[in-house]
């Protein structure tokens, strides 16, 4: 019943990053202080009615939006997310082609003449 906000910064402590796009939950000042320390930009848009909301680029946060919808795709496979491949080369080999599949799937549909 915790946050995860509190396990934040231990999880994100020696990734290599300069920009780094954060849900609104992550916005506190304490993990943007530790972000910077580590020498990287966060790109969070600031919750409604700030006093001083922090600068942010709205298109690194697309992105990241970009990336999220991914991952919610490659849930929709059942085999992913209940990790029904015993082995670790099987379900990696099976996210490999559920990926394959949905980049078919994205590139049919979005570049019609």
């Amino acid at each position: 019943q915790h946050s995860d906000l509190r396990y934040a910064t231990a999880l994100a402590s020696g990734i290599p990053a300069c920009d780094v796009a954060l849900d609104r939950g992550y916005i506190s000042a304490p993990l943007r202080a530790a972000f910077a320390a580590e020498g990287c930009t966060v790109h969070t848009p600031p919750k409604r009615g700030m006093v001083d909301p922090p600068a942010w680029d709205p298109v690194l946060y697309a992105r990241r939006h970009r990336v999220e919808n991914l991952f919610s795709r490659l849930k929709d496979f059942a085999r992913i997310t209940l990790r029904r491949d015993k082995t670790r080369r099987s379900w990696m080999g099976f996210a490999h082609l559920a990926a394959t599949m949905i980049n078919l799937r994205t590139t049919e549909f979005g570049h019609r003449p």
